[in-house]
Parts: structure tokens; C-alpha cells; sequence
């Protein structure tokens, strides 16, 4: 759930006139973006999956390509009796490979595949990474071939039930641009991950949803190139849209 209480923390200034002619604006921070896109948007239903291991699979097989490809490529293992871990640990990266082509660099992403359920296997499964310390957890999903820490998180936060916030190139771009997270930060994945560590709050449940609802501004309106600010859930709070700049953090 969102945190509560305790009333906004100042992260960066909202757009807007001031008030009573002072010249002072009020303050916002990422969870008050969250609460403003989820009124606008309503819950996401991120990550679209039937079970965890599902999603673990998933988060592996959309890595630079769309997630529709990934769709299609969980169908065929589905269809295969392959949609789990343990049966990922007893195929060979060549017999599962053929299964998963329209994914891209499916070679490599059937050996990530077979890899990481094999690390599952080997550290008691997913509720032996649930009842772990988070930043063991991650240090651990580091370690295994193919896990950079984008997967690394996702798969912390939306299969494990960790509070781990994915700093993806959407979350960095929307809140850069709003204004919430600073330029440094939204200049590598880890470098927003170390600030998200810092200054989101926030359970699993949320921290997923904020991610979901940060991801669906960027796709429809935070684009990288020519945003369309016109009809942006976040519009109200954007600096960047508020400077009329054409190119701003993040992006």
C-alpha cells in the first residue's frame, strides 16, 4: 500500500502560480505523483501474469523487446509445459531456445532462462528469496547470467514481495521531467536506484504500481522524443512541461 501520513516531503516544486504573491510554491514528492496518476489512471494490473514464476520468466524474456513478443513467447511455453522454474531447470538452453525466437537474442535468453531457474532451485525457491534481506536477495540475482538490475528488481519487487523500485527508462524520464528526481539520478539505472532507495517509500503492492502507472505515462504521453504533454495525468505537476522545454532529464 502507499505510505501515509506525515503530510508531503519537499522533493522538488510543483508548477504553478504563487501564491499570495510570495513568490513560494508548494512541494511535492514521488509518492504524491503516484496518488495523482493512480486517480487518473486507476491500478495497472502490473505485471500481467497467472503466478510469480510466470513473471520471472517474463521479466527475462522482454528484455529489449516488446512486451507482446514476450506475450507470445510465454503462450509456447505454457503450451509446452515449460511455465515454471522447476521445468526450466531440467531443459537445456538448446531445447528451449526454438520456443522462445520471436523474444530476440533467444540463444542467450534461453540460457538466462535455464540459469536463473536453476538459481532458484538452488537457494530454496521463492520463498526461500522472500524470507531473505532484500539487498542479499538482489546481490544474489546479480550474480546469476543475464540478471542486470532492472530484471534484478522487478523480479524483487513483483515476484518476491520486496520493496524494490524498478528505475526503469520510463520512471527515470517521467520524474525527471516532473522534477522529482534530480538530473544525477536519472543519468544511469543504478545511480536512480540509489536516490529511489533513498526517498521512495512504500510496500511492494505500491512500489509496483507506481512503477506500472510511471510506465504507462511513458509510453502515451512522456516520450522520449515530441511528448505529448496535452491530456498527461501529470501535467499539472510538470516542470518541464511548465518551462515549455523541448528536451529535459531523463530524456
Amino acid at each position: 500500500m502507499a505510505p501515509t501520513g506525515g503530510g508531503l516531503v519537499p522533493r522538488g516544486e510543483v508548477p504553478g502560480a504563487a501564491a499570495g504573491g510570495t513568490g513560494f510554491r508548494a512541494v511535492l514528492d514521488v509518492d504524491h505523483v503516484g496518488q495523482v496518476l493512480l486517480a487518473a489512471l486507476g491500478p495497472q494490473g502490473w505485471w500481467p501474469a497467472e503466478t510469480a514464476e510466470e513473471m520471472i520468466i517474463g521479466a527475462v524474456l522482454t528484455q529489449a523487446v516488446a512486451w507482446e513478443n514476450a506475450r507470445r513467447a510465454i503462450a509456447r511455453l505454457k503450451a509446452a509445459g515449460l511455465c515454471s522454474l522447476a521445468a526450466l531447470a531440467a531443459q537445456s538452453p538448446d531445447a528451449l531456445a526454438p520456443l522462445i525466437r520471436e523474444t530476440g537474442y533467444f540463444n542467450a535468453k534461453a540460457r538466462k532462462l535455464v540459469a536463473l531457474a536453476r538459481f532458484f532451485a538452488g537457494k530454496g525457491g521463492l520463498d526461500g528469496l522472500r524470507r531473505a534481506e532484500p539487498a542479499w536477495a538482489r546481490r544474489e540475482l546479480l550474480g546469476v547470467y543475464g540478471v542486470g538490475p532492472e530484471t534484478a528488481d522487478a523480479i524483487l519487487c513483483y515476484a518476491l514481495s520486496h520493496p524494490a523500485f524498478v528505475a526503469d527508462a520510463y520512471a527515470r524520464r517521467v520524474l525527471g521531467r516532473i522534477g522529482v528526481m534530480p538530473a544525477s539520478a536519472t543519468a544511469s539505472y543504478e545511480a536512480a536506484a540509489a536516490w529511489a532507495a533513498r526517498e521512495v517509500r512504500g510496500d511492494a503492492a505500491w512500489l509496483g504500481e507506481l512503477h506500472a502507472l510511471l510506465v504507462a505515462v511513458g509510453k502515451d504521453h512522456c516520450k522520449k522524443t515530441a511528448p505529448a504533454c496535452a491530456g498527461c495525468p501529470a501535467a499539472s505537476l510538470c516542470a518541464y512541461r511548465a518551462a515549455g522545454t523541448r528536451a529535459g532529464p531523463g530524456g
